[in-house]
């Protein structure tokens, strides 16, 4: 009775979409009727009698093509939603605060460039830029050296708003204080989720049911992706031999690819106390069952595996694949649907969150890759800068919510890269399901615990067990020094 009632339920949220797209298809792209339905009022309390009398505010940031170089600032309006709404953004930012937004871009591949820049500054006593947007993992592993400002307590600033992102000020806001902030401000936020792409063509010549239903009566799990996924392959040169000639029923990486298992399975690695202190929480013998499912998934069932090749140079091997209709499924992250290879895709696609580590999981996951942008204020920043930084993140997150989330979530996803309606209710499961684990953004801090696994499933023999156990008494003692750390930092 539940697999015919969400079935049902599926039916008519696609028939209800389907009337609502022919009523609006003449303006579905109109970047300016986006904009109409912006709201009037501004969503923060920052007052309007704020005036910097036209400070220049720079900005340090990693503006890498195709990732995050439109997060801060694009050169003109280009009639593209998103590239539109953040020029429109700044202008009402500088407009509001009487400042100027200077963003220095940085357009190398490696994330830790912009930071340890940002970092050799502050140790130099320069002053040069007044805010960081920099990969999470790096960010973070330079906090511990005292290099940014505890952002929690200015005056301007509200990270208890829904433009900041709530899980991620839960998990980084340790004793009282809080070095990093992320939200509606950095669109990498939504474009570095995991998902699971789907060639809806390559489903319906085999008569299988979109992942929809699958999604819909809880049955997404990995056992079923690996019971789809050896249905699905062909052996197209028929030498007997898994190849790249081949058709495979999943695209995926035993790299980045992998690290996404670990919020769709529901493993965590570190965990607050009632203390709010961290401690190491991994359920080691679930790791271990999730690591058996997921090498059968890649190796015994009909699965394309990509190795590791530099700069996540295996991502871009799957959606490559992918576009080119090599495969029913891939396993890639958000931002995949804007390259102009799967854009100019002739086979439609469907999107639907990781797979679950069983049916019993009351919950589908999602992991943001540890590289999405967050924003720190570099220590030698001043007093008064300070308090106009404060104002100046609050009103660039709050008016990201207002003009730059639209722009991309409405306009561009589900209206530019999805035709799908049913799709358009996914992305908003994905974005509910994201989890934020500090065991994971601190990774660089903590021995880099997600590289094990994917060296783990690159090798394809499950020794969980035995890896992760010489692993907790180091992870542990790096953990006690990271708090210790943290309890040091003083302003």
């Amino acid at each position: 009775m539940k697999k015919h009632v969400s079935v049902i339920l599926l039916l008519a949220i696609l028939l209800c979409s389907l009337v609502c797209c022919a009523q609006n298809e003449e303006n579905e792209l109109d970047t300016s009727a986006g904009q109409e339905t912006e709201q009037a009022a501004c969503l923060d309390q920052v007052p309007d009698s704020l005036d910097y009398g036209g400070e220049d505010v720079a900005i340090l940031n990693r503006a890498l093509q195709g990732w995050t170089w439109d997060e801060v600032a694009v050169p003109e309006l280009n009639s593209e939603p998103v590239n539109d709404a953040v020029f429109n953004r700044n202008l009402k930012v500088e407009d509001r605060l009487n400042i100027k937004i200077n963003s220095i871009a940085n357009e190398d591949p490696d994330p830790t460039v912009v930071v340890l820049e940002a970092r050799n500054a502050v140790l130099a006593g320069s002053d040069e830029y007044d805010l960081l947007a920099g990969a999470c993992c790096m960010v973070l592993y330079t906090v511990l050296e005292g290099t940014f400002r505890d952002i929690s307590h200015l005056e301007y600033l509200d990270l208890s708003q829904d433009y900041w992102t709530q899980d991620y000020n839960d998990v980084m806001m340790y004793g009282d204080r809080q070095y990093s902030a992320t939200g509606a401000i950095a669109l990498s936020t939504y474009r570095f989720a995991f998902v699971t792409m789907f060639n809806k063509q390559h489903f319906d010549d085999k008569g299988v049911p979109y992942l929809y239903e699958a999604v819909a009566n809880d049955e997404w799990t990995l056992d079923y992706q690996a019971a789809l996924s050896k249905d699905f392959y062909q052996d197209l040169n028929g030498n007997s031999k898994k190849d790249e000639d081949d058709f495979y029923g999943l695209i995926t990486s035993s790299n980045i690819s992998t690290d996404s298992y670990w919020a769709a399975c529901d493993v965590p690695l570190v965990e607050k106390n009632a203390d709010g202190e961290y401690e190491y929480v991994l359920d080691v013998a679930k790791l271990s069952d999730v690591t058996d499912k997921i090498l059968r998934l890649c190796y015994e069932s009909g699965t394309l595996v990509y190795r590791y090749t530099p700069m996540d140079g295996d991502q871009d091997d799957i959606r490559i694949a992918f576009s080119k209709g090599k495969g029913a499924m891939a396993t890639t992250r958000l931002v995949a649907v804007e390259q102009v290879d799967i854009r100019s895709m002739t086979d439609p696609y469907g999107i639907v969150p990781m797979p679950k580590y069983d049916v019993a999981q009351k919950h589908y996951g999602t992991l943001q890759h540890d590289q999405f942008t967050v924003y720190a204020i570099p220590k030698t920043v001043n007093d008064s800068t300070f308090q106009m930084l404060g104002a100046t993140l609050e009103v660039m997150a709050s008016e990201s919510a207002r003009i730059v989330k639209p722009a991309y979530y409405e306009l561009a996803l589900k209206r530019k890269y999805m035709s799908d309606p049913i799709a358009w209710d996914m992305l908003d499961l994905i974005f509910e399901s994201i989890r934020i684990d500090a065991g994971i953004e601190y990774t660089a801090v903590l021995g880099t615990p997600t590289e094990y696994l994917r060296q783990i499933v690159d090798s394809k023999i499950n020794t969980v067990s035995s890896q992760y156990a010489k692993l907790e008494r180091t992870f542990k003692k790096d953990l006690l020094k990271m708090q210790d750390q943290l309890d040091d930092l003083e302003e």
